[in-house]
């Protein structure tokens, strides 16, 4: 686990220890609450952006198939085609 260190006026400290003190719990345990909130907000931010960003590709896929511009293959020739290409690219032919 690591360790975080800040700088803070000493009213804001006054201030932020009385808040802990008043929840019964310490501050460094306070804070290492609200880093926690943080860092979930930030997963479910990345997340949600992920799905976008998901949705789009998929979409365009879908747009470039009905336009005619790409075709479907099956299962069995990705893996035909993928398998090719890894052989090439570990004789540093890609």
């Amino acid at each position: 686990m690591s360790t975080i260190h800040f700088r803070i006026d000493d009213e804001t400290k006054r201030l932020a220890m009385q808040a802990a003190e008043r929840q019964k719990i310490s501050l460094t345990e306070l804070m290492r609450q609200r880093a926690e909130e943080l860092a979930a907000e930030e997963r479910q931010y990345q997340d949600g952006k992920h799905d976008v960003w998901l949705e789009q590709q998929i979409s365009q896929a879908f747009s470039r198939y009905d336009a005619g511009e790409s075709q479907f293959i099956s299962n069995d020739e990705m893996n035909s085609r993928m398998n090719e290409l890894k052989a090439q690219a570990e004789r540093g032919k890609l």
